[in-house]
């Protein structure tokens, strides 16, 4: 089942029908399992020409030049060309046929890793610069540092690629769609749980309802999934010192470097290196309020994927206790008892996603932008954020969210906006509020902004 990057296929399409004089190049990137080779073959499905995929293999560059003129000479009917092992003359001859061709270089960076001082890109410069337009050539791979560094000012292909993409998982919305048929308030919790990668949400049946598939998912030790997120995941992780630590201290939350440091025992500036490269792996996000961007004091680092969140919440620390007592002992002892108020706190960024999608497309025009308010009571000596406010050209508006399983009373509303009108310093325009199950008031006397649940799925 293959959904939702109709966007990223229509650039890749437009890319290929380009008239161009010399080679095209396409740079594809994205963590592992979010998608990229299926996006690829989908986007080359009906192409009018010849497809040359190649998956580069941890061995020598001889032994993947070989592999790469049998996968040309297979894909092209042309025999002789698997006797090429020297990349120039096979790309060369490639191009000289005058046959519309993509060659794939599927995981790059480990084909590029195998190269002579792992100069390939050097390589690559001249053979684009030189092919002529029938060739494009797609790289492909999942080293997020390698590849962004790939278009880079000062690196050898900058300025070669007539399109880079980077591929995320997919966000609420668009998770949906493997789960169409459920209501609003179980959308929420399955994008809650098991987040956005495709090679996850398409193994999910909906129709078994949450439970089931958190303990085949993520507590079945037999699982597709569960050893796909062992083997991929951990195995990078590992390749830093603390990473791991700083993953499980963040959870279900979010922090600063300084209390990340003092919570896993490590300095600040270990810390600050490894959320740099937890950063460019795409595994964390770093989140500043909207009314302190500049305030590094303020800057907050949180797990990017719900997938990957749930995993170092309920899967990593209790891995042996799922091998010893399997799925269903370890959801009632471990995970039911705090899923709703894991949920909860899930539900806050799902709205912040669905206002980021209403500025995105031009849904209300007052609207500039949305994000967290960090504020300050001096007269009670606390702090505090807002989850949610959406800042405005004369004001903010502060959306309180409430994952509720009933809709919600006017009383909570009443109480939950006394709070909000405490703050002295911010410019409040409007508020309101967001709740899954929606509300048990039908008028809205007080003016309040207020998104049901099903408005999150409205577009």
């Amino acid at each position: 089942m293959f959904l939702n990057r109709e966007k990223e296929i229509g650039r890749i399409r437009e890319t290929l029908k380009r008239e161009k004089s010399g080679a095209k190049a396409i740079l594809v990137y994205g963590l592992r399992r979010v998608g990229k080779t299926t996006l690829i073959q989908n986007a080359l499905n009906g192409y009018e020409g010849s497809v040359i995929n190649y998956l580069a293999v941890e061995d020598t560059f001889l032994s993947n030049s070989r592999q790469l003129a049998k996968c040309a000479a297979d894909s092209l009917s042309m025999p002789h060309l698997a006797a090429l092992e020297d990349i120039d003359a096979l790309f060369s001859f490639i191009a000289q046929t005058g046959r519309n061709t993509v060659i794939v270089l599927d995981e790059y960076p480990v084909l590029r890793k195998s190269f002579r001082n792992g100069n390939l890109d050097s390589y690559f410069q001249r053979l684009i610069d030189r092919m002529s337009g029938n060739v494009t050539i797609i790289f492909c791979g999942s080293y997020l540092s390698v590849m962004r560094k790939m278009n880079h000012y000062d690196e050898p292909l900058y300025g070669r690629f007539d399109l880079e993409i980077h591929l995320s998982p997919f966000d609420y919305f668009d998770s949906a769609a493997f789960y169409s048929e459920l209501s609003a308030y179980e959308k929420i919790r399955f994008y809650s749980v098991f987040g956005g990668f495709p090679f996850v949400l398409e193994r999910l049946n909906p129709e078994k309802g949450l439970e089931w598939n958190i303990k085949r998912t993520f507590l079945d030790s037999w699982d597709a999934v569960y050893s796909t997120i062992n083997e991929i995941l951990l195995t990078e992780i590992n390749k830093l010192e603390y990473a791991g630590a700083i993953l499980s201290y963040l959870k279900n939350g979010k922090a600063r470097n300084n209390e990340i440091a003092s919570a896993i025992n490590a300095s600040a500036s270990s810390v600050s290196k490894e959320l740099a490269r937890l950063l460019d792996m795409d595994l964390i996000d770093k989140n500043n309020p909207i009314n302190r961007k500049e305030d590094s004091k303020k800057t907050f680092y949180e797990i990017s994927d719900n997938l990957v969140r749930f995993f170092y919440t309920y899967v990593m620390p209790n891995r042996n206790y799922i091998a010893q007592y399997g799925p269903d002992a370890t959801y009632d002892n471990i995970v039911s008892s705090s899923l709703e108020t894991y949920i909860s706190k899930r539900f806050e960024r799902i709205v912040n996603e669905y206002f980021t999608r209403v500025i995105k497309e031009r849904r209300n025009r007052e609207f500039l932008e949305t994000g967290t308010y960090w504020y300050d009571l001096p007269e009670e000596k606390k702090n505090g954020e807002f989850d949610c406010v959406i800042r405005m050209q004369d004001g903010y508006a502060v959306i309180e969210c409430k994952h509720l399983k009933n809709p919600m009373p006017i009383a909570i509303a009443i109480e939950e906006e006394k709070k909000i009108r405490k703050i002295k310093d911010l410019d409040i325009k409007t508020t309101g509020f967001a709740c899954s199950s929606g509300f048990a008031f039908n008028e809205n006397k007080n003016g309040w902004m207020l998104v049901e649940g099903k408005d999150l799925y409205n577009f």
